[in-house]
């Protein structure tokens, strides 16, 4: 006897056997008790959800012998033959191989043929968003004014894609992603009907791997069962699909959560040793951050428990270990957690250093105490803002022509600690618009704030004048001043009698390899020094 794929085998028959779209059945379902039945429809959604099968069950409604009805009798010849594919009334075509004008013209020369056994010849293009614009044109007059026994079912995964005249003359059905509840009761269905012995842990694994497609689930079920020498668990699904499980997630957000940073490399090591790579590394750690922050996020949720239960695929028996770690953080601790994940997420996926950018991002979450706080930086911000307070807002910008600079000497007043202590701040600002003017900075030395001029001295380097008066750059290192002491500032250089000679121009202002910038950007972090170029 010849196998069946799992994904076959329990298609649906009836509208009733469709799962996760109530919202399409039930309105197909009057449009067919009531006879309201449409000339065309289109069925949008993601992969694997059901709009092909939904486009054969309505074939199926409309060409019964008792029909047209919501429940075909599966025991009519024209039941019988579009359950097995071999209906001559119902004509499915592939919009991604059959896509050119050509093959539409053929299909319009069949059109005004009348059906054989049937009532309905029902044309079902699947991934119609794959016709040429040509071929979209040529199905247009037939789609407006079709004969009375020709019905049009589209199948589509990206409706944007389809030209609006055609969605003008459909009905539109919009598919949604099923959920991992409903999809865990499926799949539960299925391998208890297959005798596969298989845990809940595992099922809610296969979901969040199947996002949302059913298909998919029935596809990694079907896998599994060649896969697992006895009962599936959610290690089998892990190890099958290269993902972290549930437990190693814990693991690892608690060594994070601890500040412990040997723990935390050495639950990471474990996971790239058996194969796991950074995308799917982060990707989980990402989706049990998620869980954490919807933990802390819905305290005092009317019916909590049953929101949790909608918004987190995790088996029930798992809720309460979340809710114990959730514990451990707060919302703001656990936002910023997801920042840097993302950020390094988003690194990885183009990045040759992979690992080194997971690990470092690891550590740098481990560490957190040692970033400057939001607190800390307000008090810098505060002290700079009363230093400048007397100062009076000037009523007109500050004047174009370039500022040169003129050797002096540096003036006898001390540095007041404020400007110091904002400096590093400027520096990171100017740093992440412009890396290069930054760096051209990077040893320079803020000497005294009169009024509403910054006087920074300089080293004794005419390329450093020249450029740091250029118009564009004056504008963007006024601007970042005057957004940190929260009062117009405009910059003045003046020449450090004792500068050291800086580096050559070519040194300062290369760019840094991309890399290099892409670290930069996750740890908000400025380049120091670089080693000199190779001669």
């Amino acid at each position: 006897m010849t196998y069946l794929p799992i994904a076959r085998k329990y298609r649906p028959q009836i509208f009733t056997d469709l799962i996760g779209q109530p919202h399409v059945t039930a309105t197909l379902t009057r449009a067919l008790e009531s006879q309201r039945i449409a000339q065309a429809y289109l069925f949008t959604g993601m992969r694997g959800i059901g709009k092909t099968s939904a486009a054969r069950i309505l074939a199926k409604c409309l060409n019964c012998a008792k029909g047209p009805t919501a429940a075909p009798c599966h025991r009519c010849d024209s039941c019988a033959q579009i359950a097995a594919g071999s209906s001559l009334d119902v004509i499915e075509i592939d919009g991604a191989s059959h896509r050119g004008i050509d093959e539409i013209r053929s299909l319009r020369e069949t059109v005004p043929f009348a059906p054989t056994t049937g009532r309905f010849r029902v044309y079902i293009i699947d991934e119609v968003h794959m016709l040429t614009a040509e071929a979209f044109n040529a199905l247009l007059k037939t789609l407006e004014e079709p004969p009375a026994h020709v019905k049009f079912i589209f199948a589509t995964t990206v409706v944007t894609k389809v030209p609006a005249t055609i969605l003008s003359r459909c009905q539109r059905f919009d598919f949604r992603r099923i959920e991992a509840a409903t999809m865990v009761a499926a799949l539960q269905r299925i391998a208890a009907a297959e005798r596969m012995p298989i845990d809940e842990s595992g099922l809610y694994a296969i979901a969040r791997a199947s996002d949302g497609s059913l298909r998919d689930g029935e596809v990694i079920l079907e896998q599994l069962a060649n896969f697992a020498a006895g009962a599936i668990s959610e290690q089998d699904v892990a190890e099958l699909l290269g993902t972290m499980e549930s437990s190693a997630l814990r693991e690892l957000t608690q060594a994070m959560l601890d500040r412990n940073v040997p723990a935390a490399l050495s639950a990471l090591a474990g996971q790239l040793e058996r194969g796991r790579d950074a995308p799917s590394i982060l990707s989980g750690l990402l989706r049990h951050g998620r869980n954490l922050l919807v933990f802390q996020a819905t305290h005092g949720a009317a019916s909590r428990d049953e929101l949790l239960v909608r918004l987190i695929d995790e088996p029930p028996d798992r809720l309460a270990r979340l809710a114990q770690q959730a514990g451990q953080s707060t919302p703001q601790e656990l936002l910023v957690f997801l920042q840097v994940l993302t950020a390094a997420y988003e690194m990885v996926r183009r990045s040759p250093l992979a690992q080194t950018i997971l690990e470092l991002a690891v550590i740098k979450l481990c560490t957190r105490d040692a970033w400057e706080s939001l607190e800390q930086i307000s008090r810098r911000l505060d002290q700079l803002s009363r230093l400048a307070a007397p100062a009076a807002a000037p009523s007109t910008p500050a004047p174009e022509e370039p500022r040169r600079a003129e050797p002096v000497q540096q003036p006898a007043s001390s540095t007041p600690e404020a400007l110091l202590a904002i400096w590093p701040a400027f520096l990171e600002r100017l740093g992440a618009q412009k890396m290069s003017l930054a760096a051209y900075l990077m040893h320079a030395k803020p000497l005294q704030l009169d009024g509403k001029t910054l006087t920074i001295g300089l080293a004794g380097f005419s390329l450093h004048h020249e450029v740091l008066s250029v118009t564009e750059n004056r504008r963007l290192i006024d601007q970042l001043l005057t957004e940190l002491c929260q009062t117009a500032i405009a910059a003045q250089y003046v020449t450090l009698p004792d500068a050291a000679e800086p580096p050559s121009a070519a040194d300062v202002a290369a760019p840094a390899p991309p890399i290099v910038q892409d670290i930069v950007t996750l740890f908000n972090a400025t380049v120091i020094n670089r080693p000199p170029r190779a001669a």
